[in-house]
């Protein structure tokens, strides 16, 4: 496993654990692989340097740590950044503490290969001094894994690697405790050097975000011209030159040659003094050359700020810094991973409304120069008088733009989750206990009376937070069935000739005949306003929304691991950390799937009394009647049959104890359907459906995608 010129190790040296590769092997990871964003690794190494965790402008912590191994050459070392929140992040003590990464993603970051987790990324660490010289004869070593709740704990064969690497150690020249505490503390005292260009000063180093307005590639160096839309009286002021020039006549004074208009393309905007010249060298020029062009939107570290030759413009310089360990300090900002960046959506908020500002004001002075000005203003109120249509359309943009104010308060007041996004945003934001509210309904002709509506039919918008979540284990959120000649009908979820005994066998254990999976579960939200009655509701989610929600078809999510860890992810920018706290209560509680669900609920027709409702079992959700469990019906019943829940403000805590602590979530905006379907019903006093049966309110989660 060792490269040329690295370290080499004893010629007993292990195989790496299956699924492993080299630190070499990461970093020559070819570049169009890195762009495609979908390379992920497995690696062990050994600490060689570590940025303790430090508080984002976001709502994460960052740290980042560099590790070694066998087959780098001399100081070289693979750093891996995490964005996670401070309580999940590893616990490094010092330099050789060893690591077990998997499953973390392979970029291209400040012109360097690097591996970046994500909250499928697991992080096993052992402190240097802990190591074991052998491997223990119960094969467990003192391992300290993040997430601790969920992640798959080192198997023996890794660990007895780790513990052959550890007896070679001396081989990796890893700098001494002395140097690695030093450079931990430099880590943690550097400040935040980010500036709005307005507020720059000469002999001072920033890091700048900003729009590249022009470039140029010289043999020295390159020259960037960066603007983030904000004035400095320092910089050069750059004049609209009204779209053209004329040339100057060639001795011709009678004008027999006509001129020819020249585009005037010396400079595209923004105007005034709202860009800065940068000149950048040695690898900072290299890397622009090859990878930035004009439009694109920047991020440079420790720009030096002085003035130019001429002496009265600011200027930015970028050198080379053989002590930096950031080869580069150029960064392109991508929509992918940079979209959260807060700098950068206010810095385009003020491009947008320069750029507002600017059209208006151009129209302006070109009308005023052709004499239009006058004649402008009274076609406008002539159109304003004859056209009413567009009076009330401006009046309805004024309207929703104030919603659309009013909604954008509201969600920096909640800190709403920006990576859940729904439909309708025409419709207007209501609390849940507004929703919640029984809608009634006028009942004969002589002497109407009111009566309560069982249901009503609706679409809403509200913001909710995610509390509890139905079945217990996200592997049961999908459910299959047999193949049918009818799946081509849209409406078509299973018929009675599938409901059998032997069938829901096979659908409890993930095997057998089940060829076509749906999505079914549900959510139980409560409302995001904290002033506001604490309402809960369930919300269902069948396949087509599901679909929607998480962007993945369904598929047997016991059978598939990866489909598997692909849908917790998703779900977890969804409701936070609400699977792992409520798992792990589970396990203490040695629940498995058949304590998750009262056994008479498998069928829906049994007539065995229930059990009690177990921890972890799916509350009461029938407002209507209070004495009614729930049924999981089986996947092949009718689509009327197949959603059971029934909304409610109930206060149950989706199964959870008070003792668990709060969940750590965002809340979001979704849109929600209420419908009625038909159910069963016994008592001909509450038959309101006709015979035996009665209609039955139900809520649903729809329009509502996870980006």
């Amino acid at each position: 496993m060792s490269a040329q010129g690295s370290p080499e190790p004893s010629s007993s040296a292990p195989s790496l654990p299956p699924g492993f590769q080299t630190v070499a092997a990461i970093l020559d990871t070819p570049n169009d692989k890195l762009k495609a964003g979908t390379m992920t690794f497995n690696v062990i190494g050994f600490i060689k340097d570590y940025r303790p965790p430090y508080k984002t402008r976001g709502t994460d912590f960052k740290c980042t740590i560099e590790i070694k191994d066998y087959s780098t050459h001399g100081s070289e070392g693979l750093k891996v950044i995490m964005f996670w929140p401070e309580d999940r992040m590893p616990k490094i003590q010092g330099v050789s503490d060893v690591v077990l990464i998997r499953n973390a993603r392979a970029q291209m970051y400040s012109g360097e290969v690097s591996l970046l987790a994500s909250y499928a990324t697991e992080v096993h660490v052992m402190p240097a001094s802990k190591i074991p010289p052998t491997l223990p004869r119960d094969s467990r070593a003192p391992w300290q894994s993040t997430p601790q709740l969920t992640c798959r704990h080192p198997t023996p064969v890794e660990t007895s690697y780790v513990v052959w690497a550890n007896s070679q150690v001396s081989e990796l020249n890893l700098p001494s405790n002395e140097e690695f505490e030093m450079k931990s503390m430099q880590a943690m005292n550097v400040k935040d050097k980010y500036s709005l260009l307005k507020d720059v000063k000469p002999e001072c180093f920033y890091d700048i975000l900003g729009e590249v307005i022009r470039k140029y590639d010289g043999s020295s160096g390159s020259t960037l011209y960066i603007s983030d839309y904000t004035a400095h009286s320092r910089f050069y002021n750059y004049e609209w030159g009204g779209g053209e020039t004329v040339e100057p006549r060639d001795g011709d004074e009678f004008g027999y040659i006509r001129t020819r208009p020249k585009k005037n393309n010396d400079w595209p905007g923004p105007y005034g003094k709202m860009s800065i010249q940068l000149t950048l060298f040695d690898a900072h020029a290299e890397f622009v050359r090859e990878n930035v062009e004009a439009g694109q939107w920047v991020l440079l570290k420790n720009v030096y700020i002085n003035f130019g030759k001429m002496g009265d413009c600011l200027e930015g310089f970028l050198r080379g810094d053989p002590n930096s360990s950031e080869k580069v300090r150029v960064r392109v900002l991508k929509r992918s991973e940079d979209k959260d960046d807060i700098r950068w959506k206010e810095a385009l908020t003020r491009k947008l409304q320069w750029n507002q500002k600017f059209e208006k004001q151009k129209q302006d002075i070109l009308d005023k120069a052709a004499g239009l000005e006058g004649k402008r203003k009274l076609d406008d109120m002539e159109h304003s008088k004859k056209n009413s249509k567009l009076r009330r359309q401006a009046r309805r943009a004024a309207a929703e733009g104030k919603a659309a104010t009013f909604e954008a308060k509201v969600a920096k007041k909640f800190d709403l989750n920006e990576n859940i996004r729904c439909s309708y945003p025409d419709q207007p934001i209501l609390p849940l206990h507004v929703i919640l509210r029984r809608p009634t309904i006028l009942l004969g002709t002589e002497a109407p009376r009111e009566a309560v509506s069982p249901f009503d039919v609706g679409k809403y918008r509200a913001n909710v937070r995610v509390v509890g979540y139905f079945p217990d284990k996200v592997e049961d959120f999908s459910v299959g069935r047999r193949i049918s000649d009818y799946d081509i009908l849209s409406d078509y979820s299973g018929g009675e000739d599938t409901d059998v005994e032997e069938d829901r066998r096979v659908f409890k254990s993930g095997n057998g005949f089940a060829k076509k999976w749906e999505w079914r579960f549900a959510l139980e939200v409560e409302d995001a306003d904290p002033k506001s009655p604490k309402e809960r509701m369930w919300l269902l989610v069948d396949n087509h929304n599901a679909q929607g929600l998480l962007g993945i078809d369904a598929t047997n999510l016991r059978g598939d691991r990866t489909a598997l860890r692909q849908v917790k992810e998703q779900l977890c920018i969804l409701w936070g950390d609400l699977e792992e706290q409520k798992s792990a209560f589970l396990r203490q509680q040695g629940a498995d799937d058949t304590k998750s669900l009262p056994p008479s609920s498998l069928d829906p027709d049994s007539s065995a009394p229930e059990p009690r409702r177990k921890v972890g079992d799916q509350p009461n959700l029938d407002s209507d009647d209070e004495n009614e469990v729930p049924h999981q019906r089986s996947p092949d019943r009718d689509p009327s049959a197949k959603q059971e829940q029934e909304s409610t403000s109930s206060t149950t805590k989706a199964g959870l104890p008070a003792s668990i602590p709060a969940v750590k979530n965002k809340p979001f905006t979704c849109c929600i359907r209420q419908y009625g379907i038909k159910v069963d019903e016994e008592d001909p006093s509450k038959a309101n459906a006709g015979d035996g049966k009665r209609w039955k309110r139900m809520f649903g989660l729809f329009g509502t995608r996870i980006v």
